[in-house]
């Protein structure tokens, strides 16, 4: 009888303590959500950044809620070209890779400050950078990252890595500072898909950063480096939460990784293999100089020789191909047009 009685109440009691764990799991826990089920844009398969090179028609310190952007004029140049583009795809198994047939480096020019205002800049050259989206129909997806409360929760963020100069190959110091390299500024609009110069759209880069479209000037040459470009996705918002403010295009904090994730993580090489202060500026130098025959490094300035190895060594050329091309964009180059050409 007794040990019935025990057995009794052990079954009374195990019965007890599992009503009691299994109420206060049901009351307690929350079901996780995965938040990559409920996002409101499709994942990029494929991803076009597009790098055109221009100059300004205002202070580039305002470019972001002036505009004033345009695109230098195109030459017939093989390889020193003003509007240049790199796709990637995602191939399975092996995440985002180069797509056939595409470029795979930016060649760009170190800008130099032609203003002499105080508080006014006019850098030259300056870059317009577009990342253009596409789902697996090839369809195109930038407005998905706008709408429906999307701009709200996206961003870009630009670093540099892996810099290196150009002429040496030498490696430069581990620990980067990105803006010593480039300067960047979000200049998107609204409506997303329309420009300040012909449609009247509103610059609202620095009130939305989105990095959909943005410009850019590079502060260093004879380099090479990697730019790597991450879309940031809030799962609440993109602000800093520490300090209510959208983080700059260079740095992202702890805290916003923890509240997020990133749709969007690749690199693209760039070579920056000159100053705009390199020209050349010699008698030799003209439209119908014999390019075939003329000696390697045989420009009476130091500057010109530099330049047109720094050329060679970039692209990959001999000294004739070199000279050929630079000579080419030289002399062939459009006439200036405020008619024609990309505006922001």
């Amino acid at each position: 009888m007794k040990k019935n009685f025990f057995k009794s109440m052990l079954v009374l009691s195990c019965a007890a303590l599992f009503a009691l764990a299994f109420t206060a799991c049901d009351n307690n826990v929350d079901t996780p959500v995965k938040e990559t089920d409920h996002k409101l844009h499709e994942d990029p398969t494929k991803v076009t950044v597009q790098l055109v090179q221009g100059h300004m028609h205002a202070n580039w310190l305002y470019v972001d809620t002036e505009g004033g952007f345009h695109q230098d004029s195109e030459s017939k140049a093989k390889y020193l070209k003003r509007i240049q583009e790199i796709t990637y795809e995602v191939k399975p198994g092996k995440g985002w890779t180069l797509a056939e047939g595409s470029a795979d480096k930016f060649y760009v020019v170190k800008a130099h400050d032609y203003s002499e205002k105080k508080g006014f800049e006019n850098p030259a050259p300056v870059y317009l950078l577009f990342i253009k989206y596409y789902n697996a129909k090839g369809e195109y997806i930038n407005g998905q990252f706008v709408t429906n409360g999307q701009d709200a929760i996206h961003q870009h963020f630009f670093t540099v890595e892996n810099v290196k100069e150009l002429m040496s190959g030498k490696e430069i110091a581990s620990k980067l500072n990105t803006p010593d390299y480039i300067d960047y500024k979000y200049t998107d609009t609204t409506p997303w898909d329309k420009t300040v110069k012909y449609d009247d759209a509103k610059l609202t880069g620095t009130t939305n950063p989105i990095g959909l479209k943005g410009v850019m000037k590079f502060l260093k040459d004879d380099v090479t480096m990697d730019l790597r470009i991450r879309l940031y996705h809030g799962y609440k918002g993109k602000k800093d939460p520490r300090t209510g403010q959208f983080s700059p295009y260079y740095r992202f904090s702890p805290t916003q990784l923890q509240q997020g994730t990133w749709d969007i993580n690749f690199t693209v090489p760039v070579v920056v293999y000159a100053d705009r202060e390199d020209y050349i500026e010699e008698e030799a130098f003209k439209e119908d100089m014999d390019i075939d025959n003329f000696p390697v490094n045989g420009f009476k300035e130091d500057v010109s020789n530099k330049l047109i190895n720094r050329i060679m060594k970039a692209f990959n050329l001999s000294w004739t191909e070199a000279l050929r091309d630079y000579h080419t964009s030289i002399f062939t180059t459009a006439p200036h047009d405020l008619g024609k050409g990309i505006w922001l």
